[in-house]
């Protein structure tokens, strides 16, 4: 069985795992993000600079989902919310007792007290040092006087009398004006605010700032140890796949749309335009992985949406999945690169080419969901627009 666990608190990185019968949650998830023989020790996981490298839980997330255009459903951007997450048992229960195929994981990331104390003070000792001269207690210890007094002992040494003398006018306390000092020390405040936004955020999310832990990460992918690297990923399930977001499934959907019609003409006179811009729908309470585990071998999907037009889980839904994407295979004839990118795609984005059955069924959905808001209230209705 296949999951999908987010990495850096992040939508786009959920990254597909496979799983066994007899695995939990302890003895092979949690080992992914453990730093000797996790992946911890190759790619940073966690959201920001700010939180401990191993999680504290497991969640699922209980978002119905989204169900594209062929039949297969991919995450909704809300399926993270609070409202959404279910925790999951890490110890004893099975895996395969506790999710659906396909299902996200979401990884509950810790505080990191003690980075956040170490990193404010690094960022007061910073701004202690950029003070203006008129206030503070020790003036012109600031970094840039420091590098100046440097640079002015070489311009002497190399006879640039010039250079020299001019750099030492300009490290003298108090040479610049009291407004010019306060300008200064805004400015300073603004670059401290930036650089913190950005390892906040994990727009800069290094995997350690000790030089010899990056230099020993560093040197396993540098000198290709791919025996390591593989026998980690092997034993971790690792497949390499990431599900994508729904704009990037609208969009290579689209364009797969398009080239399939033979161009943006016959597209449009075919109505395959129209249906690829705005493919799939979106599930709601009670479908998709809100579906009960318990119902996997009673629940029939295609007798659902026949009777109630909601779309629900099944080991039958399964089984047309596999069916389909072993057809799609099929259409390969053999050819290694074309069935890995078949298989990569569907990991991904889902099923493009489906059967009549998985296409009836978006049909049915499709058609459930504009009677629902043809029903709508009119203020719902304007609410929804707006």
């Amino acid at each position: 069985m296949e999951i999908y666990i987010r990495f850096n608190d992040d939508c786009e990185n959920d990254y597909a795992f496979q799983v066994s019968k007899e695995d939990t949650f302890q003895s092979k998830t949690m080992k992914i993000f453990e730093e000797t023989g996790g992946l911890s020790h190759y790619m940073v996981l966690k959201p920001s600079i700010f939180y401990k490298d191993r999680p504290i839980a497991l969640y699922k997330s209980m978002h119905p989902g989204f169900l594209t255009e062929n039949g297969c459903v991919i995450f909704h951007y809300d399926a993270d919310k609070k409202e959404y997450l279910e925790k999951l048992d890490l110890t004893d229960k099975k895996i395969i007792d506790q999710l659906w195929p396909g299902q996200l994981v979401v990884p509950k990331w810790e505080v990191n007290r003690k980075t956040v104390i170490i990193y404010i003070l690094t960022i007061l000792a910073w701004l202690y040092t950029d003070l203006p001269d008129v206030i503070s207690p020790t003036p012109g210890i600031c970094l840039t006087n420091q590098v100046s007094k440097r640079i002015m002992v070489l311009a002497y040494k190399f006879n640039y009398v010039g250079v020299a003398n001019k750099l030492k006018e300009e490290i003298q306390v108090n040479s610049a004006g009291v407004i010019a000092q306060w300008l200064f020390f805004l400015l300073h405040i603004l670059k401290v605010l930036i650089v913190t936004s950005i390892f906040y955020t994990g727009m800069a999310n290094p995997i350690s700032f000790n030089p010899f832990k990056f230099y020993s990460t560093r040197s396993i992918v540098v000198t290709k140890n791919k025996a390591t690297i593989k026998d980690t990923l092997r034993d971790l399930g690792w497949i390499g796949a990431k599900r994508a977001t729904y704009d990037d499934y609208r969009d290579t959907y689209y364009k797969y749309a398009i080239d399939k019609a033979g161009g943006m003409v016959p597209a449009y006179k075919s109505g395959a335009m129209k249906s690829a811009a705005s493919p799939g729908v979106a599930l709601t309470n009670g479908e998709g992985f809100q579906t009960p585990l318990d119902k996997r071998f009673t629940e029939s999907t295609f007798k659902t949406m026949e009777k109630s037009g909601k779309f629900v889980l099944s080991e039958e839904y399964f089984i047309q999945l596999e069916k389909d994407l072993k057809e799609n295979i099929k259409k390969c004839d053999g050819v290694i690169p074309n069935i890995n990118a078949e298989i990569r795609r569907f990991r991904r984005y889902g099923l493009f080419e489906c059967s009549e059955e998985l296409s009836h069924l978006v049909e049915l959905r499709k058609k459930a969901a504009a009677d629902a808001e043809a029903a709508a209230p009119t203020d719902a209705k304007e609410k929804k627009n707006q």
